[in-house]
């Protein structure tokens, strides 16, 4: 566990090996991630694997997740039934909208705190604003709108981010 952080990006995540200590191979590979809306807590992985295709790893079977991989407690972690929540990837390239239906820029990164791993959760925002970026806390959404594919964030916090 020493190339753990506490923070990353999802896209460092993206396609890490998922293996259980011992068995010497990688069950799949993380693809999304399934978060509840307004508390942006991460309730499972997508991990992809080559037989089975899609399935869930809920964070509770998560040991560990290192600069290489996430380690599981044992393959059985990984279920089937994918949960009915919103998906990480379909965050990337959202508007970032704020005060007027102003538009500040475009979702390129999504920040996670991952430690410890069973209350992983979305803790902020990368904004691509023209050729420059800018992060921003997850605190400062007001809701996701899945009509126009946009995050609004409050009026104040978009003053700021101008």
């Amino acid at each position: 566990m020493d190339n753990n952080q506490a923070i990353r990006k999802w896209s460092e995540l993206y396609k890490l090996d998922v293996v259980v200590p011992g068995e010497g191979k990688a069950l799949g590979k993380v693809e999304d991630f399934f978060f509840k809306e307004g508390s942006n807590a991460i309730y499972a992985l997508c991990v992809r694997t080559r037989l089975h295709g899609d399935l869930s790893l809920p964070v509770t079977g998560i040991v560990a997740i290192e600069k290489d991989k996430v380690t599981i407690r044992n393959a059985q972690m990984l279920a089937r039934a994918l949960p009915p929540l919103a998906r990480g990837q379909q965050l990337l390239s959202r508007k970032v909208v704020g005060t007027k239906d102003k538009e500040l820029g475009t979702v390129k990164d999504v920040v996670l705190s991952v430690e410890p791993p069973i209350t992983t959760r979305i803790v902020g925002y990368e904004m691509l604003r023209g050729s420059s970026s800018t992060t921003f806390g997850s605190d400062v959404i007001s809701h996701y709108n899945d009509e126009d594919n946009s995050i609004r964030i409050y009026d104040q916090s978009a003053k700021s981010l101008r």
